[in-house]
């Protein structure tokens, strides 16, 4: 079965443009920009549903606690892990910066 093709016109920048002849080996520019399309799209689809995956285990993880005080100290333990990375950076900042101006 042959699919149907609707005709569309796009401009290209010359670099761009000739950066393309350079690449595509033989097929014609049109086959080439519709790979791309492809490949593009598949990509994101495949993000999309990566990030999808995420978002199901984090709420598999917080419906796997069994009341609602084990979400909070869930919770709350994620924030203090949080709080203590935002420190160790900031900490780490000031050495940096102390250490560059006491070196002037």
């Amino acid at each position: 079965m042959k699919a149907i093709l609707h005709r569309t016109q796009i401009y290209l920048p010359n670099d761009l443009r000739q950066e393309l002849e350079r690449y595509r080996s033989g097929e014609s520019l049109s086959e080439y920009l519709r790979n791309a399309a492809r490949e593009r799209l598949k990509r994101q689809k495949k993000k999309k549903a990566d990030l999808k995956k995420l978002a199901d285990e984090v709420v598999g993880v917080a419906k796997g606690l069994r009341s609602e005080k084990e979400i909070e100290k869930w919770e709350r333990e994620i924030r203090e892990d949080r709080r203590l990375s935002d420190e160790r950076m900031l900490k780490r900042w000031k050495e940096a910066k102390n250490k560059y101006v006491s070196s002037r």
